[in-house]
């Protein structure tokens, strides 16, 4: 026979329940508190993973449960998408859902449009929130970008300082300097062998070597990324010996060119 859950949740052991309880059974009719399923998790309300408040959704999935009441909204998540998942699980499965604190539009759990419409206010909310959290996060890169940081992974041979700016790690981008010199040499090698040899990521130096500005990075130290040029003009590092071959080549060429 389903029955009420009385949900509980406090973020640390220093804390009590008691305030929460009180409340709530004060709300109760004795008789129902006393018979109630009571869920107890000592945990933050961002986490989703606490384990009483699993078991709270197992069970109202389970039909063991036709009335949630807890304390405040904030007590089942801190996250508007875990409020929101919960109210659709709610919906779905016709329980009522109370709070004691806060105002919040209870759940009838009959099922009706007040019910639904309770649902889709807080799926919209959710999806606000979301674009929300998007347009922050994005505009804070912009920011970082615009001052000449990077933003995410570095290319190998690279890393970022404590203010997120490039600098050169001379030993990693040399040895990707010669790993990328040596697949366009011997390209009997595959790029596996030429990656251990060197001691690179054998999937760095893939996309490095089958990507011509890539690869210019790392034999002549070319780039129309500002940032990657300024870590590297700051310890500039000596260009390849195909670089160098490639050039004298052209010289060689140009002066033979002249002669003629």
């Amino acid at each position: 026979m389903p029955t009420t859950a009385v949900y509980l949740r406090i973020s640390t052991r220093t804390q009590s329940t008691d305030r929460q309880r009180s409340e709530i059974e004060d709300f109760l009719d004795g008789d129902v508190f006393a018979e109630a399923e009571v869920y107890v998790d000592i945990a933050s309300g961002a986490d989703d993973s606490r384990p009483e408040f699993e078991r709270l959704k197992e069970d109202i999935e389970s039909s063991e449960i036709d009335h949630v009441v807890t304390y405040e909204m904030s007590r089942l998540s801190r996250r508007l998408t875990t409020t929101a998942d919960f109210i659709d699980l709610c919906v779905e499965n016709e329980v009522a859902l109370t709070t004691t604190n806060d105002g919040f539009p209870n759940l009838s759990g009959e099922g009706n449009v007040g019910d639904a419409l309770i649902g889709k206010l807080f799926g919209w909310l959710m999806e606000f929130e979301l674009q929300m959290i998007r347009e922050r996060v994005q505009s804070g890169v912009n920011r970082a970008i615009e001052a000449g940081k990077w933003v995410g992974r570095p290319p190998y041979g690279f890393t970022t300082d404590d203010q997120g700016y490039l600098v050169i790690e001379m030993e990693d981008y040399l040895a990707m300097q010669m790993a990328v010199e040596t697949a366009l040499l011997s390209p009997e090698q595959s790029v596996n062998s030429i990656a251990r040899t060197y001691g690179v990521p054998q999937s760095s130096l893939d996309r490095i070597y089958k990507d011509e500005e890539r690869r210019e990075l790392y034999l002549s130290g070319e780039t129309d990324d500002e940032r990657l040029s300024t870590a590297l003009g700051e310890r500039t590092p000596p260009s390849s010996e195909l670089t160098d071959l490639e050039a004298r080549l052209a010289e060689l060429e140009s002066k033979v060119t002249a002669e003629e």
